[in-house]
């Protein structure tokens, strides 16, 4: 019961909860890590206490269905562990499908190291299709709460992530954003009409062309950008700096790395039997904490993720996610082996940052 303590106090100071509240969410978060699974019963199974796997599996099925925290604070917390004077924003869905139930999560991270941790997310109320503009709009406006726009390098999205309301709003608060379009979005250039398709038509294999002045995307006045890339596939990309375009663009995929993380790479998030949107969300808040300490604990101990060994298809064997993860389930259910003494405490003061 040690570490549930010693997390607690950590949490306590960015999330003003009731004690038994804060004590609750250590005890999951840690279990989780042990677990490396949000089947709920298998998290309960690594709970620390005195009470049977039975009474903890019911604890948290209360927890996930009558309690709430604040996201805000949450998110507050997250960015004081990462230290950051700057951020690049990532956005996009990942969806799967529990029985006949969809799970579709709308997540907004910040790109870090390779990878990307949750800061803010909705568990949207519709089956496996694309979010509105309004559900867009309404997640950057409480990134907005906690990052001001003017700290804000670039927000990254891909395809699904157009239109001119979307544009116009984003120009609006002054966002720099690097989206990705389709290729038949509508373009006007040179007073003429066509399309982004055909705009980049004659983009070589391996060649990127930036045009330095603006056309009219979706009737919004951006900038455009384009890269064949070997395999032929054409990425368009439209925003209000060129500079960079492509380069920036392509830290979208970080994204998809932590999507990866939170699913078959670590921490199985569809084995959950949860379903309900208010209760995903409150998962993902759990899983955000856990996540972030896990990457940075990897950073910490191994160094930045461009520097890690590589395996014979010149990628590294394992990320900085993974080599955390591993470390803190061997500290929380090894106390560590004789070679790699490391401490729970020095682990803990890598997420407050101390």
């Amino acid at each position: 019961m040690e570490e549930v303590s010693s997390l607690a106090e950590k949490l306590k100071a960015h999330l003003p909860l009731h004690q038994a509240r804060i004590n609750f969410i250590s005890q999951f978060v840690l279990s989780l890590i042990r677990a490396r699974s949000t089947n709920l019963y298998r998290v309960a199974e690594e709970f620390q206490s005195e009470a049977d796997a039975e009474s903890s599996y019911r604890r948290i099925k209360r927890f996930f269905a009558g309690y709430e925290y604040s996201y805000e604070q949450l998110g507050e917390f997250i960015l004081s562990c990462l230290d950051m004077d700057r951020y690049t924003l990532c956005m996009d869905r990942t969806n799967w499908k529990h029985g006949s139930k969809d799970v579709n999560y709308l997540v907004v991270s910040i790109s870090w190291q390779g990878n990307s941790i949750p800061i803010v997310w909705e568990c949207l109320d519709k089956r496996g299709g694309n979010s509105n503009t309004d559900e867009r709009i309404a997640l950057i406006e409480r990134v907005l709460k906690i990052i001001p726009a003017e700290k804000i390098d670039n927000l990254l999205a891909d395809r699904e992530f157009i239109g001119h309301d979307w544009f116009e709003w984003l120009r609006q608060k002054k966002i720099l954003c690097r989206l990705r379009i389709k290729g038949d979005v509508a373009v006007e250039h040179d007073n003429r009409k066509t399309t982004a398709g055909k705009l980049c038509r004659s983009v070589k294999f391996n060649q990127t062309v930036t045009w330095h002045t603006r056309k009219k995307v979706a009737g919004v006045p951006l900038y455009i950008a384009a890269h064949r890339t070997l395999k032929g596939l054409l990425i368009v990309v439209a925003t209000e700096k060129p500079d960079g375009m492509i380069e920036d663009y392509y830290k979208r995929w970080d994204i998809e790395t932590l999507f990866g993380c939170l699913k078959s790479r670590g921490f199985d998030m569809e084995s959950t039997h949860m379903t309900k949107h208010d209760r995903m969300d409150k998962l993902m808040g759990l899983l955000a904490i856990a996540f972030a300490w896990c990457l940075l604990v990897g950073h910490w101990h191994y160094g930045e993720a461009n520097q890690l060994p590589l395996n014979k298809h010149n990628r590294p064997a394992k990320s900085l996610f993974r080599l955390g993860l591993d470390m803190l389930r061997r500290v929380l259910k090894n106390k560590c082996a004789k070679n790699d003494q490391i401490a729970f405490q020095e682990l803990l003061n890598v997420l407050s940052r101390t």
